[in-house]
């Protein structure tokens, strides 16, 4: 009986062992397993990350540079008057369109033009009343003519006079336009208001920035060149009374040179050559010998000075 129990017991241990040698047969297989999965996770993860942040877009932004515009007065013009067609008007018309209209739009307003080639979108064909941007009304031509059209070869004609402007869209619309719609008087109002026709303006000159920069540096330029050769002179001549008397006085040689030749009115008026000097020591770069100066060394220094400056 009692072998039979430890038999039992035997048996009974080796069944409890099982799942310990299975659990340590089955480890590295889930060790693998559970390493693959997290290996994936990641992977997910950082492709989550990626395909959220939006991808950097390059800044493409043209800074555009200001137009030259000479400086002019746009006379006023009555709106209702000039709506209406006159022989004048369409002379005018006639004249500015072949000047400005006709190597693109072509004689007969098709578009054909010889500076049509190549042009993309091709110049519009007048006698076609489809695909216009504006409209072929007045109100919509002198719009056209005034900002031009973006993205396209028809810039803008702002520096033509409004009645020249409505003269070219009445010889537009009758030479070319078999049947052109009449603008309301609500929309020639309009047109008025928008560009202020009736009361007329003064167009102040405008040049580019990078024009005025370039125009600025060179007169600099040629002023401290200026400034440069007469320190030379006046250094190689050091003997004369002209030049001893302006090493007395001058505290900072290149900047009193500077700010006399920047008002040549001392030149011919001795007073006015004293005010500047001794007007301001601080500033002008002379000293304070400027008031032990007697009225002939004063004359002697500005004669001497001035065939520098």
């Amino acid at each position: 009986m009692p072998n039979l129990e430890q038999y039992y017991r035997k048996k009974l241990d080796e069944l409890k062992a099982q799942p310990v040698k299975i659990l340590a047969l089955a480890y590295p297989y889930v060790l693998v397993v559970g390493l693959i999965i997290g290996l994936i996770y990641i992977s997910n993860l950082n492709q989550s990350a990626r395909t959220r942040v939006p991808a950097a877009i390059p800044d493409s932004t043209v800074a555009e540079d200001l137009k030259i515009v000479e400086p002019r007065v746009v006379p006023p013009v009555d709106i209702m008057t000039v709506s209406q067609s006159t022989p004048e008007l369409l002379n005018q018309g006639k004249e500015v369109y072949n000047t400005v209209c006709k190597s693109c739009h072509g004689s007969e307003g098709k578009g054909d033009g010889p500076g049509a080639a190549g042009l993309n979108p091709s110049p519009r064909n007048f006698t076609n009343p489809d695909g216009w941007k504006n409209g072929p009304k007045i109100s919509q031509i002198y719009r056209t003519l005034e900002e031009g059209i973006p993205g396209s070869a028809m810039v803008s004609y702002d520096y033509l006079l409004p009645a020249e402007k409505i003269g070219l869209a009445h010889y537009i619309r009758q030479s070319f336009i078999p049947i052109a719609p009449v603008d309301s008087e609500d929309e020639l109002v309009t047109l008025d208001q928008t560009y202020q026709l009736s009361k007329g303006k003064e167009v102040p000159a405008q040049i580019p920035v990078a024009a005025a920069i370039e125009i600025i540096s060179k007169e600099n330029i040629d002023d401290v060149q200026k400034i440069v050769e007469a320190l030379g002179k006046i250094a190689g001549d050091s003997n004369s009374e002209g030049a001893r008397i302006f090493n007395q006085v001058a505290a900072n040689k290149a900047h009193a040179l500077t700010m006399l030749s920047r008002d040549n009115s001392w030149k011919g008026n001795l007073q006015a050559f004293i005010k500047n000097v001794a007007g301001n020591l601080v500033e002008n770069g002379f000293n304070g010998n400027v008031y032990k100066l007697s009225s002939n060394e004063w004359s002697t220094l500005q004669n001497y000075l001035s065939r520098y400056l």
